[in-house]
């Protein structure tokens, strides 16, 4: 293949090329009901949080006048390579239970909004060179078989979240030999939403700290 994988972009990287795109960074993360000009950070540290507890938030927004509306994200990556593809064996599906620990924390600490995302990364350039020297030109992406093992996944952890932690699947395929989100497919389905919850003003004043540095 003659250009980079997209499910071997360090989990980090392809969570800031999400985040910072003009219209993902918008549609994937900002729902109806949240303050409009909301800024976003990246693994913000949670020492100097009240209760200084350990761990980070993957991304953090909140409007600038508006910090006692801020909304936490928890991220995790389950990845599809080539290898894993040949093999049925997807990536990093086991650590839905760091997920549900890192999103049930962010919520019992009281931010406005908590959410916790799977980000479903396929590198289907393989399969699909090989469906079109039949002369198909083709644009898959998970067969069923793997699909429904993210599901089961997926739905096994949705009952173990706090009740008030929203949860959402991202998906992006890379479907031919092309640089990553470039040619390809993604969308997001949000499985609920987040309850929000009124924020203390030690949290509120934590977060205007953390917005307030450049």
């Amino acid at each position: 293949m003659a250009h980079e994988s997209l499910a071997e972009i360090p989990e980090d990287k392809l969570v800031d090329r999400i985040v910072t795109d003009i219209i993902w960074g918008r549609e994937f993360f900002q729902f109806h009901g949240m303050p409009s000009g909301m800024m976003n950070r990246q693994r913000v540290s949670l020492q100097t949080a009240p209760g200084a507890s350990k761990g980070d938030i993957d991304v953090l927004f909140s409007a600038p006048s508006l910090p006692e509306q801020s909304v936490a994200y928890q991220i995790k990556r389950i990845k599809f390579g080539i290898n894993q593809l040949r093999n049925g064996t997807p990536g990093k599906l086991q650590e839905f239970k760091k997920l549900i620990q890192q999103a049930n924390l962010l919520a019992q600490m009281g931010f406005w909004q908590v959410y916790a995302c799977a980000i479903v990364v396929v590198d289907a350039r393989e399969q699909n060179a090989e469906e079109q020297k039949t002369g198909k030109l083709t644009f898959a992406g998970l067969s069923s078989e793997m699909r429904s093992k993210v599901e089961t996944a997926v739905s096994s952890a949705t009952q173990f979240f706090d009740a008030r932690v929203g949860f959402g699947v991202m998906d992006f395929t890379q479907t031919m030999d092309s640089a990553p989100f470039t040619h390809g497919t993604h969308g997001l389905h949000v499985r609920r939403f987040s309850k929000p919850a009124e924020q203390s003003e030690e949290l509120t004043k934590w977060v205007a700290g953390i917005f307030s540095k450049p």
